[in-house]
């Protein structure tokens, strides 16, 4: 009896270390699944753009809401972008937001690095739409393919794709050295359109950054410009606001901070109200070629905004500067 006795303590004893396992790791596994779904509620009730119905990334926990780290709009393709072999598919024409960011993972030091695509095509339903690592009349290797996520039916797509981080700091670095293609697919694969995903270039325009002998200021200016480079390199679009100072002269020149460098590209006509100057221009307009927007893309920090009171002295040295600053979030 005695003996029983002790084995009844034992097993009890057992069973009770057992209960305490099990309790705790329905525990852990309770804290994983609130995770999980109060990840994905973040992901439904914070991020319901189209941006955001890939599936995938309903269906892994995370710290937080994806967050995006560049935005280019307005990304134009069209059949004469297209770079042989390829073939320029007549009478058909798309445009595109491009986005990149990144994703927090739960219980990881590594974070997802994803590319995500709007695009809309006239003239044809894709059935083949990539982003491909290439400059300005180049082809190059596909970075991300999202064919396998269209709908046969519809001639948009709203998606993401993974990319590995050395890619992602490639596209977030350079997106102007990417593009976007689309094509109809078999038996046509290569008829395609195409738009390179040109970058805006802006600046940040006030007194303190002028060189003299053109550093007569106006007290209390200040303004944005920016560049976008269009159409394969073949048009330029300009977009400037100036407060407290309504300049004549409109230029982009090439030199470092601290110092004047050289004349470019001048926008004066573009003026279209006290202080700003909106519109585009093409490559002929401006008197340059597309190896001088390709050296722009190269190297924008080298350039910078500058806007004068007039023509002639004393207006001429009057004026506003802005060095351009090529990868700002913020913009």
């Amino acid at each position: 009896l005695t003996q029983s006795g002790t084995q009844r303590k034992q097993i009890l004893s057992n069973i009770m270390k057992l209960s305490s396992f099990i309790a705790a790791t329905i525990a852990l596994f309770a804290d994983v699944v609130v995770c999980r779904s109060n990840s994905i509620r973040k992901l439904q009730d914070e991020e319901l753009s189209p941006f955001n119905m890939f599936s995938l990334y309903d269906a892994v926990c995370v710290d937080g809401p994806k967050y995006i780290e560049r935005r280019i709009p307005n990304i134009k393709m069209t059949p004469e972008n297209a770079i042989s072999p390829d073939v320029g598919l007549k009478y058909t024409f798309g445009s595109a937001i491009w986005r990149i960011g990144y994703q927090e993972v739960c219980d990881s030091d590594v974070s997802r690095f994803f590319v995500c695509l709007q695009a809309d095509i006239q003239g044809f339903i894709p059935k083949v739409l990539q982003i491909s690592n290439a400059k300005i009349n180049e082809n190059g290797p596909v970075v991300a393919d999202f064919s396998s996520n269209l709908d046969p039916n519809q001639p948009y797509f709203r998606g993401c794709q993974d990319v590995s981080e050395d890619q992602w700091l490639r596209l977030i670095r350079n997106p102007d050295e990417h593009y976007i293609r689309a094509s109809p697919g078999f038996p046509a694969e290569d008829t395609v359109i195409r738009g390179q995903i040109w970058q805006a270039f802006p600046a940040r325009l006030s007194n303190d950054q002028t060189v003299a002998p053109f550093n007569n200021t106006i007290s209390g200016a200040s303004g944005r410009a920016r560049i976008n480079v269009e159409e394969g390199g073949t048009v330029i679009f300009f977009d400037v606001t100036i407060d407290q100072f309504d300049p004549e002269v409109a230029k982009l020149a090439r030199g470092n901070e601290g110092e004047n460098g050289i004349l470019v590209l001048n926008f004066s006509s573009l003026k279209i109200s006290p202080g700003r100057f909106l519109g585009s221009l093409t490559i002929d307009e401006l008197g340059i070629d597309v190896n001088t927007v390709i050296e722009m893309i190269a190297d924008p920090g080298l350039y910078y905004f500058t806007f004068q009171g007039g023509t002639t002295a004393p207006e001429a040295f009057t004026s506003i500067r802005g060095q351009v600053y090529p990868y700002n979030a913020d913009w």
